[in-house]
């Protein structure tokens, strides 16, 4: 899953131009974007509970055995009762992330109502991992096993279950940098009045991002793997006399995920999805609805800021494969749900390009936003820095 939409403030907003306002014919836009979250320590649940980012396992017989010459000739020794029993303890891995993105994109006014536009971004992602023992096991095993002889639990052992039993790369710090998915589209201003309009903005989004690797446990997609199509419509409202400097923008965006076909690892236990069966499933990742509200206000010709909020719901997935009982545990906690405030602050040249004491037309955009509530989605704090240029 990725961890956010890097689309949300890439053009939805626009510095001191309503969100219906589109490029007049022949002129460019080039803009270049620079995101960064803070730690990312965990998500909300499928009850809208805050959790961390966890990884459980059970240290079990089959687990360690071809681990240590000791530790083989003992498991030999026990009955296959006790082996079946046999447990070494729990062991959790706690997560943290930190995601910096790299946006470059741009549009051109085809008509004075029609722009196209594209845009990627590229990510560089930092997984920590860090294991910690949660229970011992050695008093589950019967008192007639003696363990003082073998070697206690450690890292190198965690390691070698995860690695050696089920085949996933080694646990621990994880990093990447490659580019996310491809967003290209078009904007048509339906309408535009004195102190209104309407526009509507459709496009596909490309498979162009880093998926999610079945035999990392740790890492994070920077694409979803599929082709999404989508369609978006928005109005804008200026109020006039006294509050001419203030207005409000409202758009509502809907994605359909094409359907695809992905390996992916096949558990046996929703309490322990962690195995090493590996199988081929058909995908098809919910559809997603968006809405967005944001009220404006004008500082000066050349300040401005804006306040929004986002509600986004996902479907939940639909996963086929071989194995059924594997396929409704892919499928738990994808129906999503996240709550999103954002607060900006924006300023242009284009007063200073008029009166040819700037070079150029440009934008510049501060924001800060959080995900202060949701379901089934990761809890982060973010910043954007946007430039937007006009040619």
């Amino acid at each position: 899953m990725k961890f956010f939409s890097f689309i949300l403030l890439f053009f939805s907003t626009k510095a001191f131009g309503a969100y219906y306002d589109v490029l007049p014919k022949g002129v460019r836009n080039l803009t270049y974007q620079y995101t960064m979250t803070g730690e990312i320590t965990g998500r909300y649940t499928n009850s809208g509970n805050l959790q961390g980012y966890n990884i459980n396992a059970n240290i079990n017989a089959d687990s360690i055995k071809g681990i240590n010459a000791a530790v083989d000739t003992y498991l030999g020794t026990l009955s296959a009762e006790d082996y079946k029993n046999f447990s070494f303890g729990t062991f959790q891995g706690a997560a943290t992330s930190e995601v910096k993105v790299q946006g470059l994109g741009g549009g051109y006014g085809l008509t004075d109502k029609v722009t196209i536009y594209g845009f990627i971004p590229f990510y560089s992602a930092t997984v920590n991992l860090n294991i910690e023992r949660t229970e011992k096991g050695r008093n589950n095993v019967g008192t007639a096993i003696q363990l003082e002889n073998l070697p206690d639990v450690d890292v190198r052992l965690i390691q070698s279950l995860f690695v050696n039993y089920y085949k996933y790369q080694p646990l621990g710090r994880w990093q990447a940098t490659d580019f996310g998915d491809l967003e290209m589209g078009a904007m048509y201003q339906l309408r535009k009045w004195r102190n209104a309009g309407a526009l509507i903005n459709t496009g596909f989004v490309a498979p162009t991002g880093r998926q999610d690797n079945p035999d990392i446990l740790q890492d994070i997609a920077f694409g979803d793997g599929q082709w999404d199509a989508f369609f978006e419509f928005g109005v804008g409202y200026t109020f006039g006399g006294k509050l001419s400097d203030f207005s409000f923008d409202q758009w509502n965006r809907a994605t359909y995920q094409f359907p695809y076909n992905a390996d992916v690892r096949l558990p046996s236990s929703s309490a322990f999805p962690v195995t090493s069966t590996k199988g081929n499933a058909h995908v098809k990742l919910g559809n997603k609805g968006q809405t967005n509200f944001q009220g404006n206000y004008r500082i000066s010709d050349d300040w401005g800021t804006s306040l929004t909020y986002s509600l986004e719901y996902k479907e939940k997935d639909d996963y086929r494969s071989s194995n059924t009982v594997s396929d409704s545990i892919l499928e738990e906690g994808t129906e999503r749900i996240s709550h999103t405030g954002r607060f900006s602050l924006g300023y242009t040249t284009l007063n200073l390009f008029k009166q040819k004491r700037f070079f150029l037309p440009l934008s510049l955009n501060l924001a800060v936003q959080s995900i202060f509530a949701g379901k089934n989605t990761p809890k982060y704090e973010r910043a954007d820095f946007q430039i937007r240029m006009f040619f």
